[in-house]
């Protein structure tokens, strides 16, 4: 991972090999990111994505082998439980130029993937929702 400050922002580079998740959060810990918001592109592969059922309170979860485009992924940063939390929703595109898209779990950069963070100092926090389980912004 390679990442520039500009004014209060940043400009992230992940390499090929690293996993999405693992890296943003220990981007959020070295820059002591309180909170903030993050969008990018590239290319990723080995991609685990879930879809929230309400019904049942769970994610079904589904993986993806192989390379895709990471057409988008748009995500934030927060707190939960004192600890650094990223959580980003992504789409991929496969070599027939199909869509997938929902809560990332994992993900492998293939290429390259390259990002804007919007940080902010201020620590926003997640706590439990009863009614649907999940850990959700407490504003």
């Amino acid at each position: 991972m390679k990442y520039k400050k500009v004014e209060k922002d940043y400009i992230v580079k992940l390499q090929r090999g690293e996993e999405v998740t693992a890296a943003f959060t220990k981007f959020a810990d070295e820059v002591k990111l309180g909170s903030g918001f993050v969008i990018g592109v590239g290319a990723i592969c080995d991609v685990e994505l879930g879809y929230f059922e309400m019904k049942t309170k769970e994610y079904l979860h589904r993986k993806f082998d192989g390379e895709y485009e990471l057409i988008n992924l748009t995500g934030n940063f927060s707190i939960v439980d004192g600890k650094r939390f990223f959580h980003a929703h992504i789409v991929i595109s496969d070599r027939e130029f199909r869509a997938f898209a929902g809560h990332l779990f994992s993900g492998v950069i293939a290429v390259t993937g390259e990002f804007f963070v919007t940080a902010s100092s201020v620590e926003i926090a997640r706590e439990p929702d009863n009614e649907t389980g999940l850990n959700l912004l407490e504003l």
